[in-house]
């Protein structure tokens, strides 16, 4: 169970809900079918992604960590420092290997470029948990990007030649992931200052780093709807109302969730309640919120 809950299960169902996305609505698009190899490869790939940086992020929290959340595996002593270092840096060794052979079986090639994004993404991973949380805004950029990338490489893992088809949906996705990130560190900003992080809530203070993150939850407004009216002209046109409707009302949650979250912080001074709210609504409430996008953009590859 330790194991288990290290890895963070909600964000690999997360990473592997969102790169299975990104591939079918790139075939649907395209009018090719995916294999059951293909399918089975990129899950198994992401899944090793991202439950690797998550053990190593959690390696690197662990001065932060024995004092936010004590109960983890790696403060509570139920998982040994070095075992955890070791697993996660072998599951992200494992995932370039996996991503270079997506396509393998069905044409015996090697997608080079997929292993090179994700040797990007692990390399960008390990500066974050080990550099990032000392460089202010430059470490919620790098969560950012491996974030925006999710539907991108699922995409890309099965048609290493059409680089462009989920940009416009991972660009909009790296915007708002921004914002999200400095609304977690203002919430992990007491346990950031004790252990001598340099988050942009410990630089700026909670309250000005929340109106940070609003101008990039702002920011994700004008870009979600790109992919809908098209990019490259009405041939580019790739997601339909199914995705419309759920980037609209994940849109929506991250200005509520912000809001609902700032009201606390505003009524209030005891850390415990405004704790509470940034677990509930910046953490709970907008995980829930993504998986609502993934599952509607998965309509989308089947009712295209």
């Amino acid at each position: 169970m330790a194991w288990f809950r290290i890895a963070r299960p909600p964000i690999v169902f997360i990473s592997c809900l969102g790169v299975v996305v990104g591939a079918l609505n790139s075939a649907s698009y395209l009018g090719v079918k995916l294999s059951l190899f293909q399918l089975f490869m990129i899950i198994v790939g992401s899944a090793f992604l991202s439950a690797g940086l998550m053990i190593h992020n959690d390696v690197t929290d662990l001065r932060s960590d024995r004092v936010n959340r004590p109960y983890k595996p790696l403060p509570s002593g139920r998982i040994d420092l070095g075992v955890a270092r070791t697993t996660g840096l072998s599951l992200m060794i494992l995932a370039v290997v996996v991503s270079i052979f997506v396509n393998f079986l069905d044409n015996g090639l090697l997608n080079w470029k997929c292993g090179l994004l994700t040797l990007v993404v692990v390399l960008i991973g390990l500066y974050y948990n080990h550099f990032g949380k000392y460089k202010g805004i430059l470490g919620n950029v790098a969560v950012a990007f491996g974030v925006g990338a999710i539907p991108y490489w699922g995409s890309l893992a099965v048609f290493p030649d059409e680089l462009f088809i989920m940009f416009p949906l991972a660009f909009a996705i790296f915007v708002q992931e921004i914002g999200r990130e400095i609304m977690v560190n203002a919430g992990d900003i007491n346990g950031d200052m004790k252990a001598g992080y340099r988050t942009l809530p410990v630089l700026l203070g909670r309250r000005r780093s929340m109106y940070v993150a609003l101008i990039f939850y702002l920011g994700f407004i004008p870009l979600f709807p790109i992919p809908y009216f098209g990019w490259l002209g009405a041939d580019a046109v790739l997601h339909g109302p199914f995705y419309l409707v759920g980037a609209s009302a994940f849109a929506f949650s991250l200005l509520l969730t912000w809001f609902l979250t700032f009201r606390v912080v505003l009524m209030t001074d005891d850390e415990s309640r405004i704790w509470d709210a940034f677990e509930r609504y910046e953490r709970t409430g907008t995980r829930l919120m993504v998986i609502f996008f993934q599952f509607m953009l998965l309509m989308e590859a089947f009712y295209p």
